[in-house]
């Protein structure tokens, strides 16, 4: 099994580039650690959380997440036990998905887990802060107070970390969705193929180079036919 990581600020768009990934190959397999964490903070955790627009539990109190996120100490000790939190169920999500080639994990914090050594290659998704705005208001009613927090210094330097590790690919989202599902199969071509689609991809442009060279091979002759005729 390879494990790739996906990671970006919130509202960057890494959630769409991993299930893009994901698209070009039944073999292919993501983990939202969002999905994780959400089922272990209604176990755990529901008498933090506040109701959405359908009337759901299903957040974190935005000014205990401010407070959290704002305060240098205390987001790096949360930013570790939240990584220790969702462990055991990353762990076993991982034993279920035994025999796929490739499973994607994406998360915001992904330098915080114990497997981020063993990740082949990670993808680190940027998107302008005007755009990730737009986007998590739309997406999770999110507050100006919240994303303000989201671009804190000791916030942000958990991504340049990241960008000097010689594994790390960036990504450009622009917001254009056909854009960044043409990325994603650009990336899959050059860095997730199969041997066997290796192969047939091979073989295909063999072919093709074949064809190619016999039409003009064979143009001459046919203008030397209608000529004659």
């Amino acid at each position: 099994m390879k494990l790739i990581g996906v990671t970006g600020k919130s509202g960057a768009g890494k959630t769409t580039f991993s299930d893009y990934l994901k698209e070009n190959s039944k073999d292919i397999e993501v983990i939202h650690i969002d999905d994780l964490l959400r089922d272990i903070k209604l176990k755990y955790f529901k008498f933090l959380m506040k109701k959405d627009k359908n009337g759901e539990k299903t957040k974190v109190d935005s000014k205990l997440k401010n407070y959290i996120y704002k305060t240098k100490p205390i987001f790096f000790m949360f930013s570790k036990f939240r990584a220790k939190l969702i462990e055991p169920a990353l762990n076993r999500r991982l034993r279920e998905l035994q025999g796929k080639r490739i499973v994607i994990i994406d998360d915001i914090f992904i330098k915080y887990h114990k497997i981020y050594k063993d990740f082949k290659q990670i993808y680190l998704v940027e998107r302008t802060y005007v755009d990730r705005r737009r986007s998590l208001k739309q997406r999770d009613e999110i507050t100006k107070e919240e994303i303000v927090a989201y671009d804190m210094a000791h916030f942000t330097g958990n991504y340049k970390e990241i960008k000097d590790d010689k594994r790390v690919i960036k990504i450009q989202n622009n917001s254009n969705e056909e854009a960044l599902r043409k990325k994603a199969r650009e990336v899959y071509l050059e860095k997730m193929l199969s041997e066997r689609e290796k192969l047939l991809r091979e073989n295909k442009v063999i072919k093709l180079e074949k064809v190619r060279v016999a039409s003009k091979e064979q143009t001459p002759k046919i203008k030397e036919a209608e000529f004659l005729r």
